[in-house]
């Protein structure tokens, strides 16, 4: 599968954000790259909308 660059940024962030909201659920504190990706995650998916 080829991707673009910016879908390849796009993708990395999701799976970030994914692992930030698990770590999350199960109560860790998130560090500043997860929260970031999760804050970034919830704006993308907003503009979607």
């Amino acid at each position: 599968m080829k991707l673009t660059p910016r879908e390849k940024d796009k993708l990395m962030l999701s799976l970030a954000a994914m692992v930030a909201r698990d770590r999350k659920a199960r109560g860790v504190k998130l560090n500043y790259p997860e929260t970031i990706a999760l804050i970034t995650d919830f704006v993308v998916e907003g503009a979607r909308e």
